[in-house]
């Protein structure tokens, strides 16, 4: 089975197109599509199914692509193994991560770490949790960072740090007011800022609701968001209140833009994972992002 095809075939997959595939693996799209032929060939079975808007995989090649995708990665890990450069190893990761993560750790983490490793390079891609959960599953990238843990025996899942779900406010005199103690019954009063179905946020943020005795469904929700980012300057803009990450509300909450409320005897903990698929040969550029990202974890979360 050469290589080629291989890379011809995950090439078509992960760019959904022969034309997008053929550009960047720098071949012609007749060699591309010679190569899913010759390989389909080979192997007996139709591992692509063209229409006339989509290239799906078919249930043979959906249950190929993990081991095409580990093939490619031993040949890249036995590469990069003869190929050491002066200063250290080099390549490309590809990660998924959520908003919060991805806003307020992965930006800092990048310059900290390409301070020490040059000639490792990012290929990052954003989504809620369960899109970070689902790009591990389908082999789309080598490393994820979210809020849920899969409950799988093929991910492996550790925590990289906590943070805690406070209430912010804007910083009013009505807020200011309550001196830190947020009444109960006024919480079925207030306007929500909320984040979308499937976020990390969302998702403990129900948890909590429901220890606060809260009606997710009777509250007054204003707008709904897709990142932690524009829930916070929402309330900044005096829009509503919102359940948010301490760690995404830490710049308004400094600049005293909002006011930040927790809720004791509640479970409003969450923990942030490091996930990758264990069934995923990972090469030594990947691990050292592994090594360095928990050491970065450890030192600014205590």
């Amino acid at each position: 089975m050469r290589l080629d095809y291989l890379k011809s075939f995950v090439g078509v997959v992960n760019y959904k197109s022969f034309s997008l595939a053929a550009k960047y693996l720098f071949l012609s799209q007749p060699t591309i599509s010679t190569h899913i032929k010759q390989l389909e060939a080979e192997l007996g079975v139709q591992l692509l199914v063209r229409s006339t808007r989509d290239i799906l995989l078919s249930k043979e090649g959906k249950a190929f692509y993990p081991y095409a995708i580990q093939l490619l990665e031993i040949e890249n890990k036995a590469i990069g193994q003869l190929k050491k450069t002066a200063d250290g190893i080099e390549g490309t990761i590809s990660m998924a991560v959520s908003s919060v993560p991805g806003y307020y750790m992965l930006p800092d983490f990048l310059g900290y770490f390409r301070n020490k490793n040059e000639n490792i390079n990012f290929k990052v891609m954003e989504g809620d949790s369960g899109d970070v959960l689902q790009k591990i599953f389908d082999f789309e990238v080598e490393i994820g960072i979210g809020s849920l843990d899969s409950g799988s025996e093929k991910i492996h899942s550790e925590v990289l740090f906590e943070d805690e779900i406070i209430l912010i406010t804007p910083n009013t005199q009505k807020y200011r007011s309550m001196n830190g103690k947020f009444p109960i019954e006024q919480l079925k009063k207030e306007k929500y800022i909320v984040r979308e179905i499937g976020s990390g946020t969302k998702t403990i943020t129900d948890n909590l609701e429901m220890e606060l005795h809260l009606d997710p469904h009777a509250l007054n929700v204003a707008v709904q968001f897709q990142s932690s980012e524009m829930v916070r300057r929402a309330v900044e803009s005096g829009t509503g209140v919102a359940f948010i990450s301490k760690i995404a509300a830490k710049e308004s909450l400094d600049k005293q833009k909002v006011l930040g409320f927790s809720f004791e005897g509640t479970s409003s903990t969450r923990k942030i994972y490091l996930l990758y698929h264990k069934d995923r040969m990972l090469g030594n550029s990947c691990e050292e992002v592994l090594r360095e990202l928990r050491e970065y974890c450890q030192g600014k979360f205590k």
